[in-house]
């Protein structure tokens, strides 16, 4: 067995032809949705999900390679250069952070919307060929009041792009706010018929058909919500209500417990529960939920008392205008200015300190840029927000291993399985930290396998191959990859490390 200082590849091996790819490398991209698709590691049970709009997966990769007597870890390749922006920017108009004394939160209101509606007309500019900047408009008309002009930009889009589900989505709210169902119930259908998996379109089909007193169909459309969204507590609820009316007080009870299961500190469920209980006769239970709902609805009229409303009005604009420089961020990402990408994600995390996505897209155009050191502090911000999230965890260790701290990349992984035991992802990574360093392949098999056992990918079993082989066990080194073959049969590298380790035997 060679010794630690032989396990770390050099960046010129000639091995570095046969290196096997862990993780497919980032597309970021600008999707219809404004999302961003990224492939990794499969994401964690939705137990250990962070809460979030949009999915999170990995923004760094690690890759591995093979020599002739073992598997070893590469190092991350390092662009030549830097790269390159493509897309120039208006010279007018610039944006600005506010300076100057401070003002009322009325007139940062204004100011905010002015700075939006400047940053909207500024992408129209550089961005011509893109309908994006005219849903843009929209959406921002929408979150001012403006539902009138906020239409007229919904329908110039469909007039581009009629397969566009969120514009629909947008639409339906518009005649659902002026109590127009048939309407708002058509709009949705066309979401639905685009991307039948968008979430929380069956449960705006169904506020509409409760509306219309069509409660069976209500019911109908809600359990198909909960298919899509399965910690939907608003559905749970609604379900609960609507069977609560229609006296099948058992559905209506287990509804309510799931609803109160996914939100502990939710007034109305327990309202409902006190409802039924009381409709039952149970006067025990119902005393208990009452005393329960009251408390909840004391917390809830202290929080308002210490509101100033303007106040509130102000954060909830800051937190809106966050997700337009975000979008607006991410359009100039994708167009390779990544100076003017930064400068729009980092005045959306000025604006909302606490929207993850923010963030992580900000730690993306780091890694991007090969700017890892600036990337780690973005996934610390995220870990300090949401402690439970094991992948801010798991991109510090591999960002971490990038930077060659391995100290730091076990402590990282380490956490990862704390807060997420039965995600595969920090028992893999930990073990080919192990490999790579030398410090115990012993503990390196032990990990592969549990990754194995909770999620029997192609990639977790190539790296029980690598484990088994660097403690002597050829044989089922070999069946580690024949696992991996079967689920990849046409991944090439993986069959180049089954030759490589029968030619040892």
């Amino acid at each position: 067995m060679m010794g630690k200082e032989q396990v770390d590849i050099e960046r010129n091996s000639p091995y570095m032809n046969t290196l096997i790819e862990a993780i497919c490398m980032e597309r970021r991209t600008i999707t219809e949705g404004w999302e961003t698709n990224n492939t990794g590691h499969p994401a964690p049970h939705a137990s250990y999900a962070p809460k979030k709009t949009l999915p999170v997966l990995l923004a760094g990769f690690i890759i591995c390679a093979f020599n002739c007597s073992l598997f070893q870890a590469a190092a991350f390749s390092q662009p030549d250069e830097k790269s390159k922006t493509t897309v120039t920017t208006s010279n007018s108009n610039q944006l600005n952070e506010p300076t100057g004394p401070a003002l009322k939160p009325e007139q940062e209101i204004a100011a905010l919307k002015k700075e939006e509606l400047q940053l909207a007309e500024r992408l129209t500019k550089d961005f011509p060929d893109s309908i994006n900047p005219i849903m843009l408009m929209g959406n921002l008309w929408e979150r001012h009041g403006e539902a009138a002009r906020a239409l007229e930009y919904f329908n110039k889009v469909l007039e581009q792009d009629p397969k566009r589900p969120d514009v629909y989505k947008s639409i339906g709210w518009f005649y659902m706010n002026k109590e127009q169902y048939e309407q708002a119930i058509g709009y949705w259908q066309k979401a639905l018929e685009i991307d039948p998996n968008i979430p929380g379109v069956h449960h705006n089909i169904a506020l509409a058909l409760t509306g219309q007193n069509k409660q069976n169909e209500a019911i109908g459309e809600l359990e198909k919500d909960i298919q899509i969204s399965p910690r939907s507590s608003s559905s749970f609820f609604l379900l609960g209500q609507l069977y609560l009316q229609q006296k099948e007080y058992e559905k209506a009870r287990n509804n309510y417990e799931k609803a109160i299961e996914i939100q502990p500190n939710y007034p109305n469920a327990y309202y409902g529960l006190f409802t039924l209980s009381a409709r039952l006769k149970q006067q025990d239970k119902a005393k208990e939920y009452m005393t329960v709902f009251k408390k909840l609805k004391a917390e809830d009229m202290k929080d308002l008392k210490n509101v100033n409303e303007a106040v509130d009005d102000l954060i909830d604009m800051q937190k809106g205008a966050a997700e337009t420089y975000l979008l607006a961020g991410q359009m100039y990402q994708a167009g390779e200015n990544f100076q003017k990408a930064e400068e729009l994600l980092k005045r959306a995390t000025t604006l909302d300190p606490n929207n993850i996505l923010c963030l992580e897209k900000l730690a993306s155009l780091y890694i991007t840029t090969n700017r890892i050191t600036d990337a780690i502090p973005q996934y610390r911000k995220i870990s300090e927000i949401d402690p439970k999230d094991p992948l801010c965890h798991l991109n510090i260790g591999l960002l971490s291993m990038r930077l060659k701290q391995m100290d730091k990349a076990e402590k990282a992984f380490r956490k990862v399985i704390e807060v997420a035991p039965g995600f595969s992802g920090g028992y893999c990574e930990l073990a080919q930290l192990y490999i790579r360093t030398g410090r115990g392949f012993p503990e390196a098999r032990e990990l592969a396998e549990k990754a194995v056992t909770l999620e029997p990918t192609a990639h977790n079993y190539f790296v029980l191959c690598w484990a088994c082989d660097m403690n002597g066990d050829s044989q089922n080194a070999i069946k580690a990859i024949l696992q991996a073959i079967q689920l990849e049969p046409a991944n090439s590298k993986y069959r180049n490390v089954y030759e490589h380790i029968k030619s040892k035997n």
